[in-house]
């Protein structure tokens, strides 16, 4: 065993397997406003817990490499008083909190923080997809294409005031048909069938070879409409908003992202094998969605922005485009016929496959994944080839650092500047350690094969030993070193001395 990982397991040993208690504190955060969110940072913390919290409140958080975030969520109308009060082991310093996160703010450390804000502490909202919502405000990304069902579904964000009602002499809004179909909005003439027989709407055929059939048209108003034309594409302002439809967490949801297209007062979901029920969200403003003849049909007062989450009745057809069919004011309807984003296949760091034939696969988070490939940035990833092999004068040594073979680790020398690492151990990971330079023990996550963290950029070496479930086995093993623009600089090779 290498002399300085002797001397490193001591204190490592100790903190692994007779973990001291650290002196508990307590701290309380005032409440946001209705329909806000606030996020606390902080420093020098090890663990935290919610001591109490006024009811219709949820806190979500935690600590990850020592740094604090904790979301303090009050949808509109939880008319709460008083704080949340939390119970903080370690000595927290350098506290801030974003009282209205949900309009931005500059967060400390955004490395990992959507998945930390993504575990729920207190109280019932699901906090998971408001975790993306919060992480892209606070650390100046492009919210997620759902942000706005998300904020909706949870009572969160500004409300959006109803549109007047419309002027005297403008067409009212369509209603259903018989059997639930829409009719096109607007009076006017009935258009003349063409010659020849069968009506466009009825006959079975796509008469204006636009990819849709009959009612499955929106440019048939009903059964008896003689034309299929009639509809109109959306606005490039509304593509250019990132309008669409993608894959939901299961494969018979779909989200639906409106965004900037005009005032419209209904929408229908046409997708395949069909509808089997759907919920709309528009910040406040009253409409309703309801399943019909296997399409999705929402209405209300006039707007141009919305978000919609629809369950179908199997899973999603990817090969088959979704059509969303706005109903204007002004009789007219608007069109966006598009694919489902993120149907099909996973990407490559998530699909279970070695994609570059480097023995490793998918990324360390995956679902399975045993033997991570450091090519792999996230599970969204769709290439396994970005690792970098830790090039000279970046010394990595991997060995077993007590007697009994349950504690593996590496260390590092002169690898320059690095925000965080992941380390693949010869079994099933139950505690990891790291140390930077000389500084204090410091406890890291664990994901099945691995352990490694987030921190903030430093030129310290890194040093860092996993707790085993069982005796080490001898096969290749990996550090990936996160560096500071963001690159993975990796070795990997068997312990010293198998």
């Amino acid at each position: 065993m290498l002399p300085v990982l002797r001397l490193l397991v001591v204190s490592l040993g100790v903190l692994l397997i007779s973990s001291s208690a650290a002196q508990a504190a307590s701290k309380s955060l005032a409440l946001p406003a209705e329909g806000q969110v606030a996020v606390t940072f902080a420093s020098g913390v090890k663990s935290v817990k919610v001591k109490s919290a006024p009811a219709g409140v949820t806190v979500a958080g935690g600590v990850k490499g020592g740094k604090l975030a904790v979301a303090v969520v009050r949808p509109r109308g939880a008319a709460a008083s008083g704080k949340v009060v939390l119970t903080l082991k370690g000595k927290a310093k350098g506290a801030k909190t974003v009282a209205a996160a949900l309009d931005g703010g500059k967060a400390p450390v955004c490395a990992g923080l959507d998945k930390l804000l993504a575990k729920r502490l207190k109280g019932t909202a699901d906090v998971k997809g408001l975790a993306a919502v919060l992480a892209a405000k606070l650390c100046g990304r492009p919210a997620p294409a759902d942000a706005a069902a998300t904020l909706g579904a949870l009572g969160l964000g500004a409300v959006v005031a109803p549109a007047p009602p419309a002027a005297s002499g403008v067409p009212a809004p369509a209603t259903p048909a018989a059997g639930g179909r829409l009719n096109q909005p607007g009076p006017g003439p009935t258009p003349t069938p063409p010659a020849g027989g069968g009506k466009p709407c009825t006959n079975g055929a796509d008469d204006d070879n636009d990819g849709q059939t009959d009612l499955e048209d929106p440019g048939c108003a009903d059964g008896s409409d003689g034309s299929e034309t009639g509809e109109v594409p959306v606005s490039a302002e509304c593509l250019d908003n990132r309008s669409g439809v993608g894959q939901g967490e299961a494969d018979n949801e779909l989200t639906v992202g409106i965004n900037r297209c005009g005032q419209f007062t209904r929408v229908r979901v046409d997708a395949a094998p069909g509808v089997a029920s759907c919920e709309i969200f528009t910040g406040g403003v009253p409409w309703t969605c309801t399943a019909s003849a296997g399409r999705g049909v929402a209405t209300g007062p006039a707007i141009d922005t919305a978000d919609a989450l629809v369950k179908l009745t199997g899973p999603a057809n990817c090969a088959r485009k979704v059509t969303l069919a706005l109903y204007r004011p002004n009789g007219e309807v608007a069109e966006l016929h598009t694919a489902i984003r993120g149907c099909g296949a996973k990407p490559a760091c998530e699909n279970g496959k070695d994609d570059d034939g480097d023995g490793m696969i998918d990324d360390h988070f995956a679902e399975g994944a045993t033997d991570p490939d450091p090519g792999c940035s996230a599970t969204d990833d769709t290439t396994e080839n970005s690792e970098i092999p830790a090039p000279a004068g970046c010394r990595i040594d991997l060995g077993v650092w007590d007697d009994e073979g349950f504690v593996p680790g590496a260390m590092t020398q002169g690898c320059g500047a690095i925000q965080g690492f992941w380390f693949r151990a010869p079994g099933t990971v139950q505690r990891c350690v790291y140390r930077l330079g000389e500084g204090a023990d410091l406890a890291c996550q664990k994901v099945r094969q691995t352990g490694g963290t987030m921190f903030d950029i430093t030129a310290e070496d890194l040093r860092v030993g996993v707790e085993l479930t069982q005796a080490v086995r001898c096969e290749p093993m990996t550090l990936a070193l996160i560096k500071d623009n963001h690159q993975t600089w990796f070795f990997r090779g068997t312990l010293n001395g198998c």
